[in-house]
């Protein structure tokens, strides 16, 4: 390192510089705490990052077409260009009654503008092949970001038309905020004009559907005629035709027979109504208008909030009395809540750490050591917000696991300095010297944990890029407490610290003392004033802590400085003697632990998770499916069954929100829906905070999937929770391949029933295929030899059955700035007779030819719809676990039940497990590599320290043990190992080592400065270096405490209001939670292994360093009769 000797005393040239200049420090440190407010301030705050998901969507409309067709005549067209891009990890596609939708996933860190550019290309190639009267090809990204932050939700005891209308008025004012990327409007209903025609005088007046939609789109046209001079005047010259109202649609003329007009209004009936519904929407059993508000990426959600209440809240006294609002899937409380959490959990972490400092540093320095947490979380604020980090949930998270680590370089350079004043030296060669004696282990110590954490930053995929931030984080923030503690801390040191009994220093005078009291007096009464409850309750509380410390924590603290510590360390110091005496029995216990730590979670093993799954959900769906083919008000009548006995579920206190939806499924999953749903719904109930409900929801849960089974004839109900974390798949994810859809769904159905005939099916819940149930269909054959001696084809014979069924859009009708379709067809009372096929002619060339005449039909089962995968036909089974039920438990179970089913597949038929088990097993693969490429990057950092290559080994068997302090409270605490206690064994391995090389470090310092044998150096590097490893560990260990116990304490709201605080303690003191839920499994990791690596660093790391010593020696006075420069006596 660079470092420079002052006789045998090294010193830092950084640290010294610092310290020459220090003046120019003070004004740094206030720059940082002033800008490190500011940003944190003014930093973005979302609930999860804003990551890319790779996915481009391409999906095409085609109504009413069946599934089969939609594959041949547009999926399939699509695939075969698509296909040629090469940057495409998978596609897959869905082909259902009129809707086709191709996913394309790219490899993560691609370019997503130049893939939709890519995308679009092959899209406008294949245009051409795909049917004419099909909709564009719409393609678009998934954008996490661009989902709805909010949904407002608006009702009236009025009609819908209103609350339209009213709701189109708050879109706009809402979308005029600079911070909104746009507004959705969802539900009520949608106005066209219907031209409905009369079939049996359609055919007395001998005229076609062609001919109504010809008349219509030739009246309802605007002609410019361009202009006329007259003298020196100039007038423009239009034709103006344009429909201002719907009466003159009624008087279009379609024919002139012997001079008398037929006029539309003859044979059809004009209406401005209402296109026919196939959604419903309430909310409390109350219709609603949902406007869904979404963000600009990068904007700061709870501004976004603040702003949108704002526009309600004025907007609300001049609408009509009965209207409400209610906002549900509110991120910005989401948000709220977890920063508000998570701060508080940073307090409690805080405080304990500076409780531990004061026990063992006194309040002095313990003052300069606490003050290294601010200023590096200040740092560290201005670099995320100069990087365009939002402040989320992971880097909240890695914000509190660097809590315990941010003054771990400062407890050793304080304690340093400490040392050195206390031997003579003056404050500045004090502060120079104590620290440039530990710059060089400091800075290594940092590297192994920066290297531990440097390959997750190259995490791949949607996983990898969600989890991405906590490294990133964590490294920014070392970074800064690096910088902290040997330039600032330094400096502070030089200039504040003084030591017990020191006359030298001034002091101040009676007088001093009276003007800052006086001063004091006079902020605390103009903060009284300002706020009185607020800072009152802050003024009793420090007095309270005063009292508290001066006759409780600080007698107890000098009694442990003085007496108490002594006490440890001569345990200590005879514990280690006996090691060293009894070396290879040491690391025989050692060795013995860490074999009986894999035994023991063999033996014990608690499971395995990808991430953790007993997450308390905020909203529960309750999915309904009726039978395929069902109307929308026959689902609308199983929703509101559904609806009704949710209320009466025993949690039912715990509820916030029912939002009932019937013909649409809302579903957290990206690429879920599309397609014709009117036999789907969903019941969304939402919950109130963790803090204030009775009743746990995953046993609300399960009585909801008991309750609801079976119990409602004709429909499929599941009840499921949103994904934790990023999109992965279900837990359980079996993909089936081949050509022939029949067969696909025979061994679909015969996985099924293999799984439900098991007691598998018990620990499963919405086991189901993706292949939509067959929906009944009339095919209409045409007889193309009958058709041809008419002049006729299946095109013409088609579109005339599509026109009269379906309906056409004829033209466009304009209101103001509102324009509506114009759509003929036959009036309801023949679309919804079967025997109107039977009286339908074809008319071609004034003749009218009966359908019958040309074609038959039958009523079929068709396939409700396809899927592909690579261009090949697929199925998938999938399935959530149950409460109570591992994932990847029940999924191995799956396996084997399946396992001779599976290997006996027919031929050019296929298996693979995906979905969750896929991404679980590429992000371990991952980190596993990651693991091996830090502890490399750790042993060539610690080689480069120490120019050697046997004490990197040395100190690198305390990463390795610390794993058997992860798996023994892994079993202790019955914790599956997932994803989250597989990044804290990562971490692992870069915090343990820092102790082991401030140890060692100073255990080569004593040898090669002072001269002490190897014994008396082991010795006395333990004892010297017991108070900052176990500090270190200590306050590492603490700053986690809160979120690995579940303990929350908001210490916001008992500054802000403290009336409220106390009025309602148990909603602001609590246990458990989501974060608690999320980041508990890494904390408890991290914990345990640190806890047990200290134990070998200060026991352990001595006895393995003595042993290969001394094995070193006596293989160089075997083989050269030669000895250490240093002595190893006993």
């Amino acid at each position: 390192m660079s470092t420079t000797n002052t006789g045998n005393r090294k010193e830092f040239w950084l640290s010294t510089f610092a310290i020459n200049n220090r003046i120019s420090v003070m004004v740094l440190v206030a720059l940082v705490a002033i800008m490190g407010i500011i940003s944190y301030l003014t930093i973005p705050k979302e609930s999860f990052p804003n990551i890319t998901v790779p996915n481009i969507f391409v999906v095409t409309l085609y109504p009413g077409v069946s599934p089969e067709d939609m594959e041949s005549l547009v999926t399939r067209k699509l695939e075969d260009e698509l296909g040629n891009i090469s940057e495409i990890k998978e596609m897959t596609s869905t082909s259902t009654e009129g809707y086709s939708s191709v996913v394309l996933e790219f490899d993560t860190g691609i370019d997503i503008e130049e893939a939709l550019q890519k995308v679009r290309e092959k899209v406008d190639l294949a245009k051409a092949e795909l049917p004419e009267d099909a909709e564009e090809p719409l393609v678009q990204e998934v954008n996490l970001s661009e989902f709805p932050i909010m949904q407002i939700n608006l009702s009236g005891d009025y009609d819908l038309e209103i609350l339209k209308d009213i709701a189109e008025d708050l879109q706009d004012k809402i979308e005029a905020i600079p911070t909104v990327l746009g507004v959705d409007l969802t539900g009520g209903l949608e106005r066209e004009v219907q031209v409905d025609v009369d079939l049996a005088k359609l055919k007395y007046y001998n005229l076609s559907f062609g001919d109504i939609i010809g008349a219509i789109s030739a009246e309802n046209v605007t002609i410019p005629g361009g202009d006329i001079s007259v003298g020196t005047k100039s007038f423009l010259l239009r034709v103006p035709g344009q429909y201002q109202e719907t009466a003159p649609i009624e008087d279009v003329v379609l024919k002139v027979n012997e001079g008398k007009p037929t006029y539309l209004r003859d044979i059809a009936n004009v209406t401005f109504g209402f296109k026919e519904r196939e959604t419903y929407s309430t909310l409390d059993e109350s219709p609603v208008i949902t406007l869904g508000v979404k963000k600009r990426t990068g904007e700061n959600i709870l501004e976004t909030y603040d702003r949108v209440s704002a526009i309600l809240d004025d907007a609300l006294p001049s609408l009509p009395p009965t209207t409400t609002y209610k906002i549900t899937n509110d991120q910005s409380k989401d948000v709220k809540n977890m920063v508000n959490s998570l701060e508080n959990n940073i307090i409690s972490g805080l405080i304990l750490v500076i409780g531990v400092l004061l026990f063992f540093l006194g309040v002095r320095n313990a003052s300069f050591v606490g003050i290294s947490i601010p200023l590096s979380m200040f740092l560290s604020f201005i670099i995320l917000s100069a990087l365009g980090i939002t402040m989320n949930m992971i880097v909240l998270f890695s914000l509190i696991l660097a809590l315990g680590m941010l003054v771990d370089n400062a407890i050793v350079v304080v304690e340093n300095i400490y040392r050195y004043l206390e031997e003579g030296y003056d404050n500045f060669e004090s502060a120079k010297k104590g620290t440039g004696e530990v710059a060089g282990p400091i800075i290594a110590g940092t590297a192994t944990t920066l290297a531990a954490f440097f390959p997750m930053i190259f995490w791949p995929g949607t996983v990898g890029e969600f989890m991405g931030y906590l490294p990133k984080t964590l490294i920014i923030t070392l970074s800064s407490s690096l910088f902290v503690g040997l330039i600032i801390n330094p400096v502070i040191c030089a200039l504040f610290m003084t030591i017990d009994g020191d006359t030298n220093k001034a002091h101040l005078t009676k007088r001093g003392k009276y003007i800052l009291y006086f001063l004091l007096a006079l902020v605390l009464l103009v903060l009284v004033l300002s706020s009185f409850v607020t800072w009152t309750m802050l003024i009793v509380l420090g007095v309270l802590l005063w009292l508290l410390n001066k006759y409780v924590l600080a007698p107890t603290g000098k009694w442990w400085q003085a007496e108490g510590l002594n006490v440890f360390i001569g345990t200590y110091e005879n514990s280690l003697v006996w090691a060293l005496n009894n070396r290879l029995k040491t690391v025989g216990i050692a060795f013995f632990a860490l074999i009986m730590s894999f035994i023991v979670l063999g033996v014990f093993n608690p499971g395995t998770e990808f991430f953790p799954e007993d997450i308390p959900p905020r909203d529960v769906y309750v999915q309904i499916q009726t039978p395929v083919g069902s109307d929308v008000e026959f689902t609308r009548s199983i929703v509101d069954k559904v609806a009704e006995r949710v209320k009466n579920i025993p949690q039912a206190s715990d509820i916030n929100t029912i939002l009932a939806v019937s013909g649409a499924a809302i579903s957290s999953d990206p690429a879920g829906g599309g397609g014709n749903s009117t036999h789907k719904g969903t019941v969304a109930i939402n919950f109130v905070d963790y803090e204030l409900r009775e009743g746990d929801i995953f046993e609300a849960m399960e009585y909801m999937r008991n309750d609801l089974n079976g119990v409602i004839a004709g429909a499929k109900i599941t009840v499921e929770k949103p994904e934790d974390g990023p999109p992965t798949g279900p837990p359980v994810n079996l993909e089936i391949s081949g050509p022939d859809m029949a067969e696909l769904t025979r061994i679909s159905n015969d996985v099924l029933s293999a799984l439900e005939a098991d007691s598998i099916f018990a620990k499963m819940d919405g086991l189901e295929t993706d292949l939509p149930d067959s929906r009944p269909e009339i095919r209409v054959e045409v007889d193309r030899e009958k058709a041809g001696l008419y002049e006729l084809n299946t095109n013409m014979i088609g579109m005339t059955v599509r026109q009269a069924i379906n309906g056409v859009e004829a033209s466009k009708f304009r209101d103001g700035k509102e324009e509506y379709e114009i759509v003929v067809r036959l009036a309801k009372e023949y679309r919804d007779d079967l025997s109107t096929l039977s009286d339908l002619t074809v008319f071609h060339e004034g003749v009218q030819i009966p359908l019958s005449e040309v074609a038959s039909w039958e009523i079929s089962d068709g396939f409700g719809g396809i899927r592909h995968k690579e261009s090949e036909r697929v199925i998938t089974v999938s399935a959530d676990v149950r409460s109570g039920y591992q994932s990847n438990a029940v999924l191995a179970e799956a396996q084997q039940v399946l396992a001779t089913y599976l290997n006996g597949l027919p031929p050019g038929y296929n298996y693979e497990w995906t979905g969750q088990q896929q991404e679980q097993d590429e992000s371990f693969a991952f980190l596993g590599r990651a693991f091996l490429i830090a502890v490399f990057l750790i042993a060539f950092i610690l080689v480069s320290q120490f120019n050697s290559i046997v004490k990197p080994v040395i100190i690198l068997s305390s990463v390795v043990m610390s794993t058997a302090g992860v798996f023994y409270g892994l079993v202790t605490f019955q914790m599956a190992f997932g994803l989250m206690a597989f990044l804290g064994l990562i971490s692992l391995a870069g915090v343990v080592v820092n102790n082991a090389i401030v140890l060692i470090d100073y255990v080569d310092i004593l040898r090669t400065r002072d001269g002490l044998d190897l014994r008396l150096a082991l010795v006395q590097a333990g004892k010297v270096r017991f108070r900052p490893v176990i500090l270190t560990a200590i306050t590492t260990t603490l700053g986690l405490v809160p979120l690995a116990v579940g303990f929350n304490f908001d210490f916001i709201t008992l500054v802000n209001n403290p009336l409220e605080f106390f009025k309602h303690l148990g909603e602001y003191i609590y246990w458990g939670g989501e974060q608690a839920a999320w980041w508990g499994p890494m904390a408890i990791a991290v914990i345990v292994g640190l806890l047990f690596s200290t134990f070998l660093t200060l026991i352990l790391v001595p006895v393995l360093y003595s042993v290969i010593e001394r094995g070193k020696q006596s293989l160089q006075q075997l083989f050269f009769a030669r000895k250490e420069s240093t002595p190893i006596t006993e």
